[in-house]
């Protein structure tokens, strides 16, 4: 029978995928009985139009295939007049992204959407190819940012919300905080302190701890004499409650936290997050399914589970069925409740895992 590690990821933000379009004009392209204007990058070869042609361009709804000189393909949908994309189009990268709105000049450009293949979407403005202007950003971990862009990065002012709660509000410059701004703490209402960079004081830049712990299953398989791994590259003891961790263990666990107060607890498993590996070690050895997946658990000030959301990524995801399944194991482990200003409150707590089958 096969077993399953786990590998922890956690994850640090997502980074902003640039969409690969050129930005120099070209000329004309196509047959000459079927010309259509500049597409960008400029296509190696003849570029493919599967629609309808007229006086000498391509005309109406249809689908331009080509391939940059890197032999990368590129998939426009739309609808053409006189060889120009006409109202909103389709257009599909071969770093796995997809762009969906207006075009100027053979040129995402207007109010558009994409959708990137590390899960993020964006709505919002779009300036020759590039997020520039305002708009929201929805990560794959669940976090949010809404505000100013420039060339594809945060940069200007907005509000990044933090789906293990909290946000930060203020400048932001190449995809960072930049300059005054508050941090709005986890848990109780109402708590928030002025920062610059984004810095809350007291709070190291990195995380402490660097070892890494590995998970062995809890009994001996009958067709072997040597305990298998569970769960691998674990940053802090899975069996250790959080009182037991180390000074440099818990914070560890805190800086998974970015809007997490200083003096603040987060919620914590009760007796770590070994019992919530090995049953969903159970789940995915009996489905044989391979995977990433998110789970946060919001944690009331009683330590009882309140809600559970599941997050799988877009291109390594499981099917619905084991999410809800992984989503349930962790809805019926016991928690410590989080601390704010030494009282327990409400906060999430987050698995972030890649599931594989080892034969």
């Amino acid at each position: 029978m096969s077993s399953v590690k786990l590998l922890l990821v956690v994850l640090l933000g997502c980074a902003a995928c640039r969409p690969a379009l050129a930005q120099e004009a070209q000329p004309l392209a196509g047959a000459s009985d079927c010309r259509f204007a500049a597409i960008h990058p400029a296509p190696m070869g003849a570029p493919v139009w599967d629609g309808a042609c007229k006086a000498g361009f391509a005309d109406g709804q249809g689908t331009l295939s080509w391939r940059d000189p890197a032999g990368k393909a590129y998939k426009l949908e739309a609808t053409l007049a006189a060889g120009q994309v006409a109202g909103e189009a389709k257009l599909q990268l071969p770093n796995g992204a997809v762009y969906i709105g207006p075009f100027r000049d053979g040129v995402p450009d207007g109010r558009g959407y994409f959708r990137f293949a590390n899960g993020t979407r964006y709505e919002g403005d779009v300036r020759m190819g590039q997020r520039t202007g305002t708009g929201e950003a929805l990560y794959a971990n669940g976090d949010s940012y809404k505000g100013e862009w420039k060339n594809g990065k945060r940069d200007g002012t907005g509000v990044h919300t933090y789906i293990l709660g909290g946000r930060y509000e203020g400048g932001w410059a190449h995809d960072k905080p930049s300059g005054p701004g508050k941090m709005v703490f986890a848990g109780s209402p109402g708590r928030e302190m002025a920062v610059i960079d984004g810095r809350v004081p007291d709070r190291p830049a990195t995380p402490i701890a660097k070892a890494s712990y590995t998970l062995k299953e809890d009994q001996l398989r009958t067709s072997s004499m040597i305990l298998r791994d569970v769960a691998r590259e674990i940053p802090v003891p899975p069996n250790l409650p959080y009182d037991k961790l180390s000074a440099e263990q818990q914070a560890t666990v805190k800086r998974w936290f970015p809007a997490l107060a200083p003096g603040d607890e987060p919620p914590y498993p009760l007796h770590g997050p070994a019992p919530f590996y090995q049953t969903v070690q159970r789940i995915v050895s009996a489905t044989g399914q391979q995977g990433s997946i998110s789970v946060y658990v919001l944690v009331d000030k009683d330590g009882k589970p309140a809600s559970v959301t599941t997050v799988g990524q877009d291109k390594e995801g499981l099917p619905p069925e084991v999410n809800k399944a992984v989503g349930m194991a962790a809805g019926l482990i016991a928690y410590k409740p989080a601390m704010c200003d030494g009282q327990p409150c409400e906060m999430m707590y987050p698995y972030r895992l890649a599931l594989t089958l080892e034969r």
